[in-house]
């Protein structure tokens, strides 16, 4: 009998039946095996994935998440998992062979562990769009491993930053092992992020400061490989591109007010900095140092600024889509 982590693999989906197959197809390849894994379908009035399932997948188990959101989906996967640890992993990404145990064994090894974030690297790198977003600096988070709050004191990017920045710089929900407890006791990931266009993303660097903030640790395993195939078209990567640092904006923002004692001081300049960044980045441009062409970065700044007003009006789509459902 094959070997088993008592572990649960989860993906989250919004009706993409074909990459999905992929995915899975991906975890259950893993040795060791997950003890389930779990399929949230984030879109069940298409039939199209629960007909993938049933046909290939008859041993994954499936629940259905109505409310439209990636978090409201992650909640519903720690709320229906069968073990503490939950591994998520993108719809749009495949597991290279050992990411479930390099993943899983921090967490399973110690309960002072409240995330583990994996090393995603490009599923495939072939069109402009692609290149772009990779040229930006794409998902992957390097080669050393990482242990925070410990190793906040190295230089990230050759500069002293505040934990915070490292918090957002050590990975990305894309591949993202959580202890479901731990997780839960903390109110679970916030609903308000990751809505798409509303808010499109946020969630996975919430939590991992959040877990920090509540004294828990943070592990980037780059041992842990998956692979994310990029937005094909350019119009879609630009967009993506910009969405992220609005959303990351309305993160910090919500930190800034929301972090207690000192740590909130910490925010607030990482914040600032952020807001000032793509400026930055522009005047580099100017002299060819930027990967980004100069109208994306204008679009990014603009886009950065309207991040600080974003999240009160994302809480409200939130709040109206739950009280939608019920």
């Amino acid at each position: 009998m094959a070997l088993k982590l008592a572990v649960t693999a989860a993906v989250c989906t919004y009706g993409r039946p074909e990459s999905l197959e992929r995915t899975l197809r991906s975890i259950l390849a893993q040795d060791p095996a997950p003890g389930e894994v779990l399929v949230v379908n984030n879109r069940p009035d298409q039939p199209a994935t629960a007909e993938l399932l049933s046909r290939k997948f008859p041993t994954v188990r499936v629940i259905d998440e109505p409310i439209p959101g990636l978090d409201f989906a992650r909640n519903r996967a720690l709320e229906g998992s069968h073990y503490d640890v939950v591994l998520f992993l993108d719809d749009d990404a495949v597991a290279e062979p050992g990411w479930l145990a390099a993943t899983a064994t921090p967490l399973l090894e110690d309960p002072g562990i409240g995330a583990c974030t994996g090393r995603v690297e490009p599923l495939e790198l072939t069109t402009e769009a692609q290149l772009l977003f990779e040229a930006n600096g794409g998902f992957s988070r390097g080669a050393v491993a990482i242990r925070l709050p410990r190793d906040s004191g190295r230089r990230l990017h050759g500069h002293r930053a505040p934990l915070i920045a490292w918090a957002v710089s050590v990975g990305s929900g894309c591949s993202l092992a959580v202890n479901r407890n731990t997780v839960r006791s903390l109110g679970g990931f916030d609903v308000a992020l990751d809505l798409g266009p509303a808010l499109p993303g946020g969630g996975d660097h919430d939590v991992l400061w959040r877990l920090l903030v509540a004294g828990f640790d943070v592990v980037y395993q780059p041992t842990s490989v998956a692979r994310h195939e990029h937005r094909r078209e350019l119009t879609a990567a630009r967009d993506q591109i910009v969405g992220h640092q609005r959303a990351l904006i309305a993160m910090l923002t919500k930190h800034a007010i929301q972090t207690p004692g000192r740590g909130r001081w910490g925010v607030a300049a990482f914040l600032g900095w952020r807001l000032l960044k793509p400026g930055v980045r522009l005047a580099r441009r100017l002299v060819g140092h930027d990967p980004l062409p100069a109208g994306l970065l204008l679009r990014m700044w603009a886009h950065c600024w309207r991040g600080l007003a974003a999240y009160p009006r994302a809480r409200r789509i939130a709040a109206r889509r739950a009280e939608g459902s019920s």
